[in-house]
């Protein structure tokens, strides 16, 4: 079979899988909406790899909408070292797995479940909810509640219509738990986008991808968008084996940026509320001689080697989804160009069993 052809086919069929996701939220859950509105005191969200760095936008999502705390956690740091994450109050787990039988999630949410004698969590009031794309698998099965994105089940070991499948449910869930009609509304506007962005810009991703002086790939993103950032450092680095790192916008400049060169492709997915300091940490790299290429959703007033305009009128806790699409076709060609097989990354697994 011809390499990389799953990965591409999940690529280019995002929009479908995102309009299917769409179409299961629109009848929720019995019970799920009074359920999801609980007063909970903290919402915590947690995963592995690729389902961590969405837990972490998911996180900033939630807490945005609802205004409860909510923070990201790896599966791996709750399952090991409980005290150490978990304080008294009413918690909400959100575990995000996409095979719903990562080792490392179960532990995590036996290890949440099994709080409620624990004398230093004498105030303890739990539950969770899973996020996944197999309803009949563990995660699943167990949780009280799941959201599930069945039509977003992929062959190749790197996610990506999982994974923005999957996001996209977080953010449903986020809207639910704060009543927010019109924001509910808006989610159901990103597929329309896609197919343009896809359109226009896949030629972007090729060109980009088949220059052999971009030898590193840095990828920025502030609140909302820093664990998309980390996805597509993620996938540029499974994908291609190349050296891709991922940092807050502003944080970059305090010591990364000493390691930027001609070679360097800085790649910055700017947020409405700090866009005009994003836009200056870009134009610094561009003086400082990396390349550089913009995300936005207007592109307008940017001064980048390269822009993408997404054009979807949805705010940045709206169209996170559609920030992923040309930088895992990026990923996907590199890996092409340098005689990989996208569909199988070296060393990787599609679920990591202990």
């Amino acid at each position: 079979m011809e390499r990389g052809i799953h990965t591409y086919k999940e690529i280019l069929s995002q929009g479908e899988a995102w309009r299917s996701t769409m179409q299961s939220m629109t009848v929720p859950q019995k019970g799920l909406k009074d359920w999801i509105r609980k007063p909970w005191d903290e919402v915590i969200f947690t995963g592995c790899g690729s389902t961590y760095y969405l837990s972490l936008s998911a996180a900033a999502i939630w807490q945005s909408i609802t205004g409860i705390h909510a923070r990201a956690v790896p599966a791996s740091e709750l399952w090991l070292f409980t005290e150490a994450v978990l304080t008294e109050g009413n918690k909400l787990l959100i575990a995000v797995s996409r095979s719903g039988e990562t080792s490392e999630t179960l532990h995590a949410v036996d290890k949440f479940e099994a709080l409620d004698n624990k004398d230093w969590l004498a105030d303890w009031l739990a539950d969770w909810l899973a996020i996944s794309c197999y309803g009949e698998r563990e995660l699943a099965l167990r949780a009280p509640f799941s959201l599930l994105a069945e039509d977003a089940h992929e062959q190749s070991v790197a996610q990506t219509r999982s994974f923005s499948s999957m996001f996209l449910l977080s953010q449903y869930a986020a809207g639910l738990a704060g009543d927010d009609i019109e924001y509910l509304a808006n989610l159901t506007l990103i597929p329309k986008a896609f197919e343009r962005l896809i359109r226009e810009y896949e030629p972007l991703a090729n060109e980009l991808a088949q220059n052999d002086e971009l030898q590193h790939f840095v990828f920025l993103g502030s609140g909302v968008n820093y664990g998309l950032a980390c996805e597509a450092m993620l996938k540029m680095k499974e994908m291609s084996l190349s050296v891709s790192e991922s940092f807050h916008f502003l944080e970059y400049r305090h010591g990364p940026k000493s390691m930027v060169t001609p070679g360097t492709l800085v790649i910055g997915l700017l947020n409405d509320n700090a866009r005009s300091q994003e836009m200056k940490v870009l134009e610094e790299m561009q003086d400082m001689g990396a390349t550089v290429l913009a995300i936005d959703d207007s592109g307008d007033d940017i001064h980048a080697d390269y822009v993408v305009e997404i054009q979807s009128g949805l705010n940045s806790l709206e169209r996170g989804p559609l920030l992923l699409p040309v930088l895992q076709l990026l990923a996907y060609y590199r890996s092409m160009e340098k005689g990989l097989n996208p569909d199988r990354p070296k060393n990787l697994d599609a679920v990591v069993v202990l």
